[in-house]
Order: C-alpha cells, then structure tokens, then sequence
C-alpha cells in the first residue's frame, strides 16, 4: 500500500507542478482548476481502486471540488457514501483512505456514512448541507449517489436555506469590519469576496436553476453583461487566491502584507513613480470585490424573490412614474432611466427623502444601473441633474446611504471623473486605513452623525457647533473633496481646490459658498496640524493659525471637518485626548478672534493668575506661591495650559526641590498622563522614554521642560497597554509610578535597555522613508526646531534622545504626534555648535541611521 501512495504522490506531484508553470506561463485560471482537479481525482482513483474497487459504496466530490474550484492547497471535500451503516471493515478500510490521502499531501475533509446518516447529519448543518448542494459523482455505484443527492433534494426546505445563506454572508461581512479587514482582507469571506460569488451560485442552485451562467442568461436570471462582469471579477479573485496560495506555500486566503508585494510581483506587477506593486495590486482587487457587491444588490434580492413571489405584496402608487413595493421603490416603465436620464437622479431624490423607501427593486436597480453606465458630459451638462445632485446635500438626511450607493454603483465616478481615480486607492502612509473613497465616504458619514439630534450624546460639544452651523451642505461638500485630489503626485490640498470650484460653479453655490468650501479642501489638514504637532499654548501660534483662519464661521467650519476627518481616517487616532487637543485649539482661536489680547505677557498673566487663585484657595501662603513661581519661570506658563499648571502647581507648590512623579487616568481614553519633577540629568528624558516603553505604554505626546532651578518637568500622554482591561488601569499606573519613583530616587533601571523593538508587520513591508528636517530659529542664536517623521516602533523616542544627548543637544521641548504607526516628532534644540555645518549634518546621519534600524 505504501508503494502504492508514494507511486501516486510523485505523479500527483508532477501534475500539479505542472499545472502551477502552466498557470504562471499563461495565466489562465479556468486551465488552472481543471487541470488540477484532474490531478487529485487521478490519484483519487488509483486509491478507490486498490481499496473499494469490489464495494457497493460511492465517493462523491463535494464543495469546492465539487464545483471544480481547486486553489493550490485547497482541501479535498468528499463524501464516502454506504447503502448501510459502515461495517467495522469498511471503518477500517475508510481509515486507510483518509490516512493515504494525508499522506498524499491532500488535506481530506471527508465525511462518511450511509444515505440516512448524511442526511441526518446535515439536518442542522448549513455548511454541511451547502457542501452537498454542489456534489459531484466520482466513483462507485452510481445509483447510491443519486439516492443520496435525490434525498438531500426532498428533505432540503429551499426557503429556510436562503434564509440561512442570506444570514451567514451578513455575519460574514459584519466579521470583516475590523480596522486590520480592508487593508488586509481575506480574499474569500470578505464583503465582495469569492463566497459571496458562491452564495449568489448556491441560491440559484437550490432552486434547480441550471449551471453555468450562460443558462442562467436564458432562464433571464441574469443578463449577458452581468454574467460577464461576475466572470470576470471571479477570475481576477481567483487568480489573486491562486498567487496568495502559491506565495505563501500553504492554504492562505488573507492578503497579508507580508505576501501583498510578492504576489503582485508573481502578478505581472511593477513599481512606478506613481503607485508601489501592492497598491496596484489591492486596487485590482478592490475594484472586482465592488463589482461583485453591486451584482449582489441585484441578483440576490431577485434569486430571494423567486421564491416569495407568490407571497403577498403590498403595493402603493407614487406618482405617474414610480411606485413602491414593500420597502422597495420600483418602476412601471423599464426603460425609464434610458429614455429620460434626469430620473437616475430623480429616483435617488426619491431613496433619499423617503424613510419608507430603504432601496431600488431588483429590476428597478438593473436597468437604473445600466441607464447610470451611460452617464456622460451630457448628462453633467444638463441644469436640472445637476440640481438634483447638489440638493443631495441641501437635503442633508440619508446623505450617506445615498453617496455610498452612488459609489457602489460607478454613477459617482461617471458624474465626477476625479472621483475615479481615487476608488480602490490605498494610502501606505501608516496610519490611514482604508481606500481613499472609502475614507471620504467615512469622514462624510462622521460629519452627517455630528448633525442628527440622535448622536449628540457622541460628540456633544462639536455637535452643537454642527447643530448651529447655517451652512451644512458646505462641511458635506468638502467632507466629499477634501481627499478627491489623492494620488496626483501633487499636494492635494492645492489640487482639490480646482476640483471644488469648478463643483461649485457648475452646481449654483453662491460665491461666499464657494469660498468656504475651496478654504476648507485648501486647509483642511491646518488644524489638525497644529494642534498636534505645534505648541498650541504658545501665543504666537494661535496668532499665526488665526491669520489663516480669519473668522468665527471658518474656524467652525474647520474644527467640524477636522473632527470628522480624524475619526475617519483610523479608529486608533480618536480618543478624549486628541479631541481635547482640538478642541483647546477652537477655544483659543475663538477668543482671539473675538478680540481678546493674545500677547505673551497677557496670556502669562491670565495663567499664572488662574494657578495662583486654585492655590489661595487651597490655603497657600503667599510666599510659597511667590518661590513656586520663581522656580518654574515666566517660560513655563507659555509652555503649558492652564489644566496641566493646575495639576502641575498643587502638587509642586510645596515641594519646589523634592523629586516627585505623578500621573492620572484621563477620562474615556485609555490614556494616562505623567508628570516627571526632579533635577536634571544627562539623558534622562531618554531613559524615562525606555521605562515607558518597557511597560508598553506607546508615547502618544511629551513636554519636556526645565525650570528656571535646573529641574525637569516632563509630562507625557502615554496609551495604556493594548488588551488591558479599564479594571487593570489603576494597577498598571501603580506599577509604572512605582518603577519611575524609583528612578528620580537614585535606582536607575535603564541601563541595558538597548533594543530598538520589533516594527509591526504593516511597517516593515509598507515602510515610510524616515524624514529629518533641522531649521535655526530666527533672532534666537543657538536655537533650532528637529521635525522627525518616521514609523513608529518601541524605544523609538528613547532612542533619538539618546542621538541628541550624544551629540551634546539640549532638548528643551518635545511634541509628539504618534499616527497609529507613524510618528511625526517636533522638537525644540539649544546647542550653539550646530551652527557648524558638519555637525549638522552628523546629527542628520545619526537620526536616519537610528530611524532606519
């Protein structure tokens, strides 16, 4: 037996290697599957032979064998079928089979019994009774195999399985809403996903409609464009499935990152100027999964209503053109949207303001489908349409649901023909998640929630901005263009400018709109910018970015898109910490454009005025108050706002020269925040920055500071550590105050600490090149500002502090902007020899080699 297996293992071997160089030569996946189906049921043949060649027994292929659809290192479904019960010889003989197929590298995934035991089994199995829907007769007797398949029919309640098909594909999607999904989707379950071409297969099949597509054109199930596009987003899924098995060496159907390049290179696929292998790669990819997903919204809904079409429907006359069925909007004329194209947008008006109404009619949504492929200059040209279009967003309700079925559907790309260029655009910068319409369409639907009375308990304070706002179509607007220019080469800010004036003429919107609308795309990084990665507290900052916001109703404006903006690009970035950043940043503006003196000496005055009367009241001497202020220097109430000197200044006030470090839980977070008071030393921020690192805390924002008496007073924003409980908090604080007690007391539990840590997956193959740019400040000798962007990692911050301490740097201020897994660092030097050139640059080339390793 075992020359047997090995005999047929090395032919089996040989056909299959056959088939992968006849597949990478010409790349044809139909080829593919046959020739490799072929090769396993050869040497499936050759093992029925030696073992059940004289038994009344069958073996079926089942499931996606079944159906032909064999990847590399697919499992082998069959089904060994008995008249009985199995004998224990047949048990015996059955063992020996599964076991040979494993040796013969197969993967088996058998199930045996006789008919009565296999329908019994798949009674409550859904998966098991799908696998069967697609038996194929292989070996033995043949009647038994119809006998089986011909019971499962009878038994099979066709209603209940669509039902629970219909069900499953909704798990299977919500399951695949994670932030890892969409950058690394599994090419098989994922929402437009391989099974979901199969759930379409399996619901015409259980309802004895014929294979392949070409009879389901005739049976007018499907149309003959619709059968095409589904072969072909099919093929191009499964040769990506084919080329993931074959790059990973095994049964892998999630696009990692760590096979994203290499497959798109085993693809055909190059790097350009433009655009990585991968990004085109996931593009492809992105563009078959939608595809697939608007052939979901037609033909499942219909295959489902074949079944229910004899159930009662209620039916209610809209006007001359439209009536509604059940939740459905239909059409009496079916070529409605060919003969007066104005109703591809009159229909979506329609979606839009009824409540009532949730989607189009199968049929309805085929031929607005095939009507919208048609979207032309023309069309663009036509007043009314457009119109229609920009009341979309006058509407404002249902806005969403509304643009993400326009995605879905090409109309947006056809009617914007910059929105084309950005669907299926992944962004490799880090810290953005999904594809870049997917993005946009995020951030509108952020900006949408900010205005419905519903979600104000979410966000309340930027919900009462949005609430009181009198130009909402405009933040939805530039929620729409702010990204549109992605992927041009340029700086898309600048370019989507052009974009949105041209929306702007073209749909009517007054000039003051305009206006608001092309700032907003221009600007729409510039709070956010400031707010984490400049020093927010400082006076002149605020009078620079009020000098580009110039009134009340842009700074709004800009706050409402910022917040939208952020909570759509990564769920990690969101938190009370950041949106605290911003919304300090909106009041200090406020004010100042209100008129409210922004001068240093006022500002100083208004701070150190605010410590003083906490500490009055708390029963401070005077005097005390006066050495406390003394200690910490006018600088310092430039530096820091009014909450953290608060906290600062009554934990300090009576204790100006005793080390001490504090912390706190910032409120819905996850956040702590650290407070560091001791003498200064050489490299103690860097050493701090290791201890935290140590714990696993990631450093989200740090200020480093040095009194006017020679000590530090640091204070960081860490992340608590990911997959700990809000229970674990006060222990993990605990722990950390403790080790950093220790530390400012003499116990230095650094040393030795070197290693860089290990970057994510994501990082090392989709890196960002790490940047550093080192500028003098004017009229301040000695001074320069660091700006550092690279990937984050543990140690990170520790290790750059340990380049600057080497180099005889004095860091005076850090402000840390961590970017889920990039960073971009600004810091604030004193060091009188940087003036010299060379040394300048030694600094640069320590960073980059630090920042590389």
């Amino acid at each position: 037996m075992q020359t047997l297996i090995q005999s047929a293992l090395h032919k089996l071997q040989s056909e299959k290697r056959q088939a992968v160089e006849a597949y990478c030569a010409r790349r044809q996946v139909p080829v593919f599957f046959e020739r490799h189906t072929q090769a396993v049921e050869r040497a499936l043949a050759v093992l029925w032979t030696a073992l059940f060649s004289d038994s009344t027994m069958c073996l079926l292929a089942t499931g996606g064998f079944g159906r032909g659809e064999m990847y590399p290192y697919s499992d082998v479904d069959l089904a060994l079928v008995s008249p009985e019960p199995l004998t224990e010889k047949q048990q015996e003989k059955a063992g020996i089979f599964v076991q040979a197929l494993w040796d013969m590298q197969l993967a088996p995934a058998v199930k045996s019994g006789s008919v009565e035991e296999l329908c019994e089994s798949v009674c409550e199995d859904i998966t098991g009774d799908t696998a069967f829907l697609e038996a194929r007769f292989l070996f033995g007797n043949h009647d038994l195999a119809k006998q089986l398949l011909q019971q499962l029919d009878l038994q099979r309640d066709t209603s209940a399985f669509i039902e629970a098909k219909m069900l499953e594909m909704q798990q299977r999607h919500a399951k695949s809403q994670g932030s890892g999904a969409l950058l690394e989707p599994n090419i098989k379950t994922c929402p437009g996903g391989l099974r979901d071409i199969h759930t379409m297969l399996w619901l015409a099949r259980v309802q004895g409609l014929a294979m392949p597509l070409t009879t389901l054109i005739s049976q007018g199930v499907v149309t003959r464009p619709e059968a095409v596009m589904l072969l072909n987003s099919h093929k191009k899924l499964a040769a990506i499935r084919i080329d993931l098995h074959l790059a990973a060496g095994r049964s892998e159907d999630r696009l990692i990152f760590d096979l994203q390049t290499q497959v798109a290179e085993n693809m055909g696929w190059h790097d350009d100027e433009h655009r990585i292998k991968s990004e085109k790669l996931m593009r492809v990819f992105y563009r078959a999964g939608k595809t697939v997903m608007q052939l979901n919204g037609i033909l499942l809904p219909m295959l489902r209503g074949r079944v229910y079409s004899q159930a009662g429907r209620i039916v209610c006359r809209i006007d001359d053109d439209y009536y509604q069925v059940g939740n459905q909007l239909a059409v009496y004329d079916k070529k409605l949207f060919t003969r007066r194209p104005e109703h591809l947008w009159k229909a979506i008006g329609i979606l839009q303001t009824r409540k009532d109404i949730l989607t189009l009619a199968p049929k309805t949504l085929r031929n607005w489908w095939a009507a919208s492929r048609k979207i032309n200059r023309a069309f663009y040209g036509n007043p009314e349409n457009r119109r229609r279009f920009a009341g979309f967003f006058k509407h404002g309700e249902g806005l969403t649901h509304v643009m993400r079925f326009l995605n879905l559907y090409g109309a947006l790309e056809r009617y914007l023909p910059a929105w084309g260029k950005i669907v299926g655009l992944l962004q490799h910068d880090l810290f953005h998640i999904y594809p870049v319409d997917d993005h946009i369409l995020t951030v509108l639907h952020n900006m949408r929630r900010l205005a419905m009375d519903s979600r104000s308990h979410e966000l309340p304070f930027a919900s009462a901005l949005m609430h009181a706002f009198e130009k909402q179509h405009i933040l939805y607007l530039a929620a729409l263009f702010h990204d549109i220019a992605k992927g041009r080469g340029g700086d898309h800010s600048i370019e989507g400018v052009a974009d949105a004036r041209r929306f702007a003429a073209d749909h009517f919107l007054s000039k003051e709109e305009s206006s608001l609308l092309a700032w907003l795309v221009e600007n729409h990084l510039l709070m956010s910018a400031v707010a984490q990665k400049e020093d927010i507290q400082d006076p002149d900052v605020i009078d620079s970015f009020c000098e580009r916001v110039e009134t009340q109703e842009r700074l709004t404006a800009l706050y409402l898109l910022t917040v939208a903006d952020i909570r759509g690009t990564n769920p990690k970035l969101w938190n009370s910490w950041r949106a605290g950043l911003l919304e300090n940043l909106f009041h200090a503006a406020a004010r100042r454009l209100a008129g409210e003196s922004g001068s240093r000496t006022v500002v100083v005055g208004r701070r150190r005025q605010g410590a003083a009367d906490q500490l009055t009241r708390a029963g401070t001497p005077e005097k005390q108050q006066r050495k406390l202020w003394q200690a910490l220097g006018p600088a310092y109430f430039v530096r820091h706002e009014l909450r953290e000197i608060l906290w600062h200044t009554a934990n300090l006030v009576h204790q100006t020269e005793a080390p001490q470090v504090r912390s706190r839980i910032l409120p819905d977070s996850g956040t702590l925040e650290v407070m560091v008071f001791m003498p200064n030393q050489p490299r103690l921020f860097a050493r701090l920055c290791r201890i935290f690192s140590r714990h696993s805390f990631d450093i989200l924002a740090a200020r480093a500071f040095v009194t006017e008496h020679g000590y530090i007073l640091d204070t960081f924003i860490v992340q608590l550590p990911p997959g700990r409980a809000a229970a674990d908090y006060p222990n993990v604080q605990s722990a950390l105050e403790a080790e950093i007690n220790n530390f400012i007391h003499g116990c230095d539990t650094t040393a030795g600490h070197t290693a860089c840590g290990i970057r994510s997956r994501r990082s090392r193959h989709l890196p960002i090149a790490p940047g550093v740019h080192l500028s003098a400040e004017q009229d301040s000798p000695g001074w320069y500002t660091l700006e550092i962007v690279a990937v984050n990692r543990p140690y990170l911050l520790a290790d750059i502090a340990e380049v600057l301490s080497e180099q005889e740097i004095s860091l005076r201020y850090a402000k840390i902007a961590t970017l889920d897994e990039r960073v971009e660092d600004s810091f604030v030097l004193f060091s009188p020899h940087l003036e010299n050139p060379k040394k300048q640059l030694a600094l640069k080339q320590a960073l980059l080699a630090q920042l590389s390793a």
